[in-house]
């Protein structure tokens, strides 16, 4: 089959939708990756045709100054509207002659592109969040604990929302290819038979979500060759497990500003500590002994060997966590990453999380204290993982896929 995976967003959104075209090409298909273009290189170099499509998604995000100021929630809506635009006008050319299309994240034009040329649809959803149910809000939403009917009358409220804001761009569009109007933009992106990828160790599908025939698979991990780093090795070899920081897919400003922070808490709590560092600026720890920067590493070989993983709760590094066998504490910044907060604190696998604006070094210290010291924690995160491991995600979805 000639299959067209296309997605849209942070490297989180591309890593899982790149594990599956690998994971197909290698059971024989013809498969090409449409993203952002800043990961052409990168998908290449593991072997897998890409086609850049849109503006550079990481320099979009590191333009923000902190991802919460509502600034960054107007250039982001602006962002997005421009994005699909331009995914209306160039996926026609893009999927004609595909057997199969599959889309993800901010792809929101694939689903009606490919209905206007009868090409098969699915959507793959990273997180049980995107599905409409009592048990949890809309992603926007921050709060996680607000009772059932409560989480209902939020959906419903975005569902207005997403008539006003989403609704008549789509339909725009959908208007051009001859297509009758979507009464509701968000539904008709996902389309029929949604595959939610994640594991349903951390979390499931809620019985009463809409839409109801979605499916769930394991999350892809992308296995990649561990490439080795010698100055890595060393500090590793020179102490006890460290821990990992490393917030991900967000401002590069905001990182900056985070590594006091995780300094001072990883020092209180007596440990070393690797941070993920995507900036060149330089920083008043870079030389210190207890501490080492990381620019790019699998988090699938770093993490069995940290102590405790430290993140902003994206769906990929909650994963990756998770089948490391590490207890995690999360820091959200937005979206979906307060849902896995939650569900990673009531999984048993980390402490409450701690709200980006509300992080301090002394509860971030407590947090570690927590993980560290708590034999249940690192106990569930264990046997969970040994849970995990036994499901392959890429193979799962790509049975999904193939089904008629």
């Amino acid at each position: 089959m000639k299959i067209v995976l296309a997605t849209y967003g942070s490297r989180g959104d591309v890593q899982p939708m790149l594990a599956l075209a690998l994971g197909l090409q290698s059971q024989g298909h013809t498969v090409l990756l449409v993203g952002p273009p800043e990961r052409k290189g990168w998908a290449e170099q593991l072997g897998c045709p890409y086609f850049p499509l849109g503006d550079d998604v990481t320099d979009f995000i590191d333009s923000m100054s902190y991802v919460q100021e509502f600034k960054s929630a107007v250039d982001f809506i602006s962002f997005v509207r421009r994005g699909v635009a331009f995914q209306f006008s160039r996926l026609p050319a893009i999927i004609a002659g595909a057997d199969l299309v599959v889309g993800s994240s901010l792809n929101f034009a694939l689903s009606s592109v490919a209905e206007s040329m009868g090409i098969a649809y699915r959507y793959i959803a990273f997180t049980p969040q995107l599905l409409a149910s009592g048990d949890h809000p809309s992603p926007v939403i921050k709060t996680q604990s607000m009772p059932r009917w409560l989480n209902r009358v939020c959906w419903r409220m975005i569902r207005l929302v997403d008539k006003i804001v989403m609704g008549p761009l789509i339909n725009e569009q959908r208007k051009r290819l001859g297509l009758r109007p979507a009464a509701d933009a968000w539904p008709s992106i996902m389309g029929s038979r949604v595959i939610v990828s994640s594991d349903h160790a951390i979390s499931s599908i809620p019985r009463d979500a809409v839409p109801a025939d979605a499916v769930q698979s394991g999350y892809m991990h992308l296995f990649q060759a561990d490439p080795g780093a010698h100055r890595l090795e060393k500090f590793l070899e020179s102490g006890p497990e460290p821990l990992y920081a490393g917030f991900g897919s967000m401002p590069r400003t905001d990182q900056i500003r985070a590594v006091g922070t995780i300094a001072q808490a990883a020092r209180l709590a007596g440990r070393r500590v690797v941070i993920a560092r995507f900036w060149n600026e330089p920083t008043e720890y870079q030389n210190a002994r207890d501490i080492f920067f990381i620019r790019s590493y699998p988090h699938l070989h770093l993490f069995p060997r940290m102590a405790a993983i430290i993140h902003h709760g994206g769906a990929g590094t909650t994963a990756a966590a998770a089948i490391s066998g590490r207890p995690q504490i999360i820091v959200p910044h937005i979206l979906d990453q307060y849902y896995w907060g939650r569900q990673i604190h009531h999984a048993g696998l980390g402490p409450r999380a701690i709200r980006r604006s509300r992080l301090k070094a002394e509860n971030l210290a407590a947090a570690i204290e927590t993980c560290l010291s708590d034999a249940s924690i690192r106990q569930t995160a264990a046997s969970t993982a040994a849970v995990i491991r036994k499901t392959d995600g890429v193979a799962l979805t790509i049975a999904e896929l193939m089904k008629p």
